[in-house]
């Protein structure tokens, strides 16, 4: 039989410790790459650990009560590729969950509250995007490739920053990184033309804000879909989208005259 590396066992073993420390929503989260660990006590003391895929164990070993491993079997494969970034999503999720705990009275009020959203006025803001809609993309494209990736670099930092959770249950998603990407596209471009039309004085800013919740609260229940336990709230996506819709308003307060430059 082929034997696995100290540092194989050592990393299954801190994915076990950091799993069982969760609390049992953010425990589903742990296998979101795709790898199962387990850790059970046995009837003699010695504790048993557990790895691989959903339905096939891959790797059975059994910490002994004088703190040697005993393998029980262990089957190399593909899956080992997945036990170091299990491990970082472990790490990160034990930090988020210690972040939320310092968090103050009036962001854990906010953060637990229930978003009342106005559609009307919401349907406002899509009637004020239809309305100015070939204004609004010559807008949204006149920075290109740079500016879209300086707005998904802006809103990722401070999405990881500000709301951990979420920003986890993000990357995360089961579905791929090109369902990330088009995510995110999608929701930076709406908050930034929101933002925009603001600028513009086309919407008000209630008009602005309902919106921006609304958009918070798609891109949660997106999350939310992606995999069972994710618990990701749409205030939290709001609050960066928000910072998004600024970039957007500022850049529509720009006078026309100034956007381009003046010929000679």
């Amino acid at each position: 039989m082929h034997y696995p590396s100290e540092h194989l066992l050592d990393t299954i073993e801190e994915i076990a410790t950091i799993k069982n420390s969760l609390s049992l929503g953010d425990r589903s989260l742990t296998s979101a790459k795709g790898l199962y660990v387990q850790m059970k006590s046995l009837p003699t003391g010695e504790l048993q650990y557990i790895a691989g895929g959903r339905l096939v164990t891959k790797l059975v070993f059994v910490r002994e009560l004088d703190g040697s491993k005993m393998v029980r079997k262990y089957q190399p494969g593909d899956w080992e590729f997945r036990v170091e970034e299990t491990l970082e999503l472990c790490r990160t999720l034990k930090r988020a969950a210690e972040d939320i705990k310092s968090w103050a009275p009036e962001k854990t009020r906010v953060y637990d509250s229930e978003q009342t959203i106005d559609t009307d006025l919401v349907n406002r803001v899509a009637e004020a995007n239809r309305e100015h809609y070939d204004e609004n993309n010559r807008q949204w494209r006149l920075g290109g490739l740079p500016h879209w990736t300086e707005l998904r670099d802006k809103f990722l930092d401070e999405l990881k920053k500000e709301w951990p959770i979420e920003y986890l249950e993000l990357q995360a998603n089961r579905k791929g990184t090109s369902y990330i990407v088009e995510l995110l596209q999608e929701n930076i471009t709406k908050a930034y033309v929101t933002g925009y039309m603001y600028g513009r004085g086309w919407i008000s800013p209630e008009e602005l804000t309902q919106a921006t919740l609304h958009l918070g609260e798609v891109l949660a229940g997106k999350i939310r879909r992606g995999f069972k336990g994710a618990k990701s709230r749409g205030i939290a996506f709001a609050d960066v989208l928000a910072h998004i819709a600024v970039t957007g308003t500022v850049d529509g307060s720009v006078p026309e005259e100034e956007k381009e430059p003046k010929a000679d």
